[in-house]
């Protein structure tokens, strides 16, 4: 007699949260779980989105429901949905499902927690996890402690169970941390209950067919992309004015190219509102990718190409390796970094090319013509 089916709730908000979600749903369902994945979307475009989930044929979840963010203009008395509305609807959900395990992305932010809680309160058999949002996981960075006011403000809101994350990951009522690269874990998350994430699972068909899904939704041609081409992605313009010179190695970089006559992609940050900050435009070699459309996905159908990533200190670097093995990762590195550092161990144990300068690129793409050739 085989046991009843299990229920998993997932709580995403990024593109690259729904990537991993879609992946570890593919696992959960080989178990015979039902998934449900809740999407409160932290993107420019969260229709692009629903039309891909809508085109995605092989879903590996049972539903996938949108619920709309706070700071979306459709909903309240001034045009923003609540917090009390919002809540409401993701408990609903929840309830709903009935849980058998909750898996969220983020326990620092107010959604995450709020399932966190709920899961606690109501469904205490159900296992709650936190897999890793990005490269948070493997360097120093820590939130500040919040202030005494804000500590109280949020156990108003979320009652006596809230908590001031300072390191994703480290809510005490998660049981489980999930991580792409155990072993590179920063110490706070080490000593956690630490599990693999299903990596394999990324190679699957149903999220190569979302990649298209997502590539068609935004009128994108994934045939168009080659080995032989660069893939340069961006850093949001914020970072950009905290961080001078990276906008000035980055045109160095594109100048390189231009001057080598080598075909590039470029991609901005998804989040992304500027214009135009990088002096960077589409030409007969550089064509920009649609900024509503996740990365991943392009790592995703060019899993088997040979390109050559450029990118700032960013989570892309990691993603970029982990589904991209055949590709070539180079990070910009600059003097006025004012985000967070990685230091050299980690980008030497991710084989992830540091870039000081444009000496520095050239050799680089010089090397990576010469492994293409």
């Amino acid at each position: 007699m085989s046991a009843a089916p299990g229920r998993h709730f997932f709580l995403v908000q990024t593109s690259l949260q729904f990537i991993l979600a879609a992946a570890l749903a593919e696992e959960v369902r080989a178990r015979s779980d039902q998934p449900t994945l809740v999407f409160l979307p932290d993107v420019l475009d969260p229709t692009l989105f629903r039309r891909a989930a809508e085109q995605w044929a092989d879903s590996p979840f049972e539903r996938i429901v949108f619920l709309t963010p706070r700071k979306a203009p459709t909903r309240g008395a001034a045009g923003k949905p609540s917090w009390a509305e919002l809540k409401c609807d993701l408990l609903a959900v929840l309830r709903q499902v009935q849980p058998t395990a909750v898996t969220v992305f983020n326990d620092k932010q107010d959604s995450g927690q709020l399932v966190l809680l709920e899961a606690a309160r109501h469904f205490p058999q159900a296992r709650r996890e936190c897999v890793e949002d990005g490269a948070l996981a493997y360097t120093g960075f820590s939130y500040r402690q919040n202030s005494l006011y804000t500590r109280w403000r949020q156990r108003l809101r979320l009652g006596p169970g809230w908590h001031s994350v300072q390191v994703l990951g480290t809510h005490p009522l998660v049981q489980q941390f999930t991580a792409l690269r155990p072993q590179l874990l920063r110490p706070e998350l080490r000593q956690r209950n630490v599990q693999p994430f299903p990596a394999h699972r990324l190679a699957s068909a149903p999220l190569r067919h979302l990649a298209g899904a997502f590539c068609a939704a935004a009128d994108f041609d994934a045939a168009t992309l080659s080995g032989s081409a660069v893939l340069l992605i961006l850093n949001h313009s914020s970072y950009a004015q905290r961080n001078p010179q990276y906008v000035s190695l980055l045109r160095a970089c594109v100048q390189q190219l231009q001057q080598r006559r080598i075909p590039f992609f470029f991609k901005f940050h998804p989040r992304e509102t500027a214009p135009e900050f990088a002096g960077i435009q589409a030409t007969d070699l550089g064509r920009e990718l649609p900024r509503a459309l996740p990365v991943e996905c392009i790592f995703l159908l060019a899993r088997e190409l040979p390109l050559l990533v450029v990118a700032g200190m960013s989570t892309s670097l990691l993603t970029g390796g982990v589904l991209m093995p055949q590709a070539h990762i180079a990070a910009l590195m600059h003097a006025s970094d004012s985000g967070d550092r990685w230091d050299a161990a980690l980008l030497q144990t991710l084989n992830i090319q540091p870039l000081h300068d444009a000496t520095s690129l050239s050799a680089c793409v010089d090397a990576w013509r010469g492994t293409t050739a």
